[in-house]
């Protein structure tokens, strides 16, 4: 009988399986993650696989709920400063690259390719928070009166041009001397000035 894990160790790996996964996905295509693939990239049986996961549809679900939920999290942690609106909202720009090239193959994963289980609970749950992290600095800038604007609208633009610029990086496609954060530093500035409370009265 397979000693049994502590709940620690149960996370553990976990995190490598979803690890796995996501780089397997990205780098290979959705067709290689089979729990025989798997198996052989952890070092163990694949049976040990179903002990935590029962299908590789399940993995690569869990793959984007466990970094939906990461990134977040970093995001919420990267806000909850007491500066001002434009600064915590450069600190989450900074956190937000920061997890993508730390962990690219599950950014990726979570944005360049066609949603599975979206319906799963604890995948829209994830999603959910997710989506709110994305303009909760937005708000907070205008609450602040810094800028006037629809937050969910204004902070999806925001993001739009961090994604873009951050895929850029990725693909290695930036400028010579750009990377993600001094490009999307041009947009974002943009982007404020355009709703700047003086700029809405001249309109």
């Amino acid at each position: 009988m397979p000693k049994a894990l502590s709940e620690s160790e149960t996370e553990t790996f976990r995190a490598r399986i979803c690890s796995a996964a996501a780089k397997l996905f990205v780098e290979e295509g959705p067709a290689a993650v089979t729990m025989r693939r798997l198996a052989t990239e952890l070092g163990c049986g694949t049976m040990t696989l179903y002990r935590y996961y029962d299908s590789k549809e399940e993995i690569v679900t869990a793959v984007r709920t466990r970094g939906m939920h990461q990134m977040a999290e970093t995001l919420e942690n990267a806000l909850d400063t007491p500066d001002d609106g434009r600064t915590r909202s450069r600190r989450v720009r900074d956190a937000y690259i920061d997890f993508a090239r730390r962990d690219t193959a599950t950014y990726r994963l979570l944005f360049e390719f066609p949603e599975t289980n979206r319906d799963d609970p604890a995948y829209r749950e994830a999603q959910a928070r997710m989506w709110q992290c994305i303009s909760a600095d937005t708000k907070v800038m205008i609450d602040e009166g810094t800028i006037e604007a629809k937050a969910p609208i204004l902070g999806h633009q925001i993001w739009a041009a961090l994604h873009g610029a951050v895929m850029l990086e990725v693909a290695g496609l930036l400028p010579e001397g750009f990377d993600a954060a001094s490009l999307h530093t041009r947009t974002f500035s943009a982007l404020m000035e355009s709703a700047h409370p003086s700029r809405k009265k001249d309109a």
